[in-house]
């Protein structure tokens, strides 16, 4: 089933099993020393001008996280929401797991923005599933639980069983939750993204009518040719059942990786949007 997404423009439809959607990963601070410094200074120009780039770039969706050494989540992610939202009209995925800072966004995001993230903890669960709940919001999963994350795909699917059972308890939509199996990088474990694509071939069998997620961009940390890895990694998942990863827009090789998956799975008729990103991006 899809759910819907909005900013301040047009509602945004996310279908399982549609062409893949973009949420743009670069508003973090984490490895982005730039970033981080306008996070600290409140340069939200610079905020804007980053989102803007993305959604001119292709983003569906435009992650915003401030989370970073020194930085004040709390008073932050509101200021670098109110800057994104007024830059944008693309749907915003608030990208916290501080109750007081996700409130603080909340009350100043604008449509129906994605939550990222909840998980399997018991103290999440508590204190951010109602807020979410409350104000009827969509909600990306980690599949990790109190004891953190799982090694193997048996591990990360009870978690994300015993997550959904919980959301719906509390009064959640079951379209509206959204799995993120957890890709690591394969620079500490080299079964990393074995296991992060078995996860995503299993929540695809389990959960037909869910959408899946994922910072594919973490299965290269600590790699040479980033990119490389990144692509391939993006095209085998989207292809199993990934169909709105978390990644970088504004890199023409991983835009292509998500435009061939659509073609492996029959999504793009004519061969139009692969067609139209090759006129795009090559030199005339």
């Amino acid at each position: 089933m899809t759910f819907v997404l909005q900013g301040r423009g047009d509602p945004l439809e996310i279908d399982p099993n549609g062409s893949a959607r973009i949420i743009g990963e670069r508003i973090n601070p984490s490895g982005r020393s730039r970033l981080r410094q306008a996070l600290l200074e409140g340069d939200w120009e610079y905020v804007a001008a980053e989102a803007r780039r993305q959604v001119e770039a292709g983003a569906d969706v435009v992650d915003v996280n401030v989370g970073g050494k020194g930085i004040d989540e709390k008073a932050a992610l509101p200021r670098a929401v109110e800057a994104v939202a007024s830059a944008v009209t693309a749907p915003l995925s608030i990208d916290t797991r501080d109750p007081q800072a996700l409130l603080a966004a909340l009350d100043v995001c604008p449509g129906r923005p994605l939550v990222n993230s909840i998980g399997g903890e018991e103290k999440i669960l508590a204190e951010n599933l109602p807020i979410i709940t409350e104000r009827g919001l969509p909600v990306i999963v980690l599949c990790m639980g109190q004891e953190g994350i799982p090694a193997d795909a048996d591990g990360r699917l009870r978690v994300a069983h015993q997550v959904l059972d919980a959301a719906i308890r509390a009064g959640m939509k079951e379209e509206d939750v959204i799995f993120d199996p957890l890709v690591m990088t394969v620079g500490a474990d080299d079964q990393a993204a074995r296991v992060a694509l078995e996860s995503v071939r299993r929540l695809k069998e389990e959960f037909p009518r869910n959408s899946i997620t994922g910072g594919a961009s973490n299965v290269s940390f600590g790699m040479p040719d980033r990119t490389t890895l990144n692509a391939s990694f993006l095209t085998i998942a989207c292809v199993l059942g990934m169909n709105i990863p978390i990644t970088d827009p504004t890199n023409p090789q991983l835009r292509a990786a998500l435009r061939t998956a659509d073609i492996f799975l029959g999504r793009d008729r004519r061969l139009r949007r692969y067609m139209q990103h090759f006129r795009q991006t090559t030199p005339r």
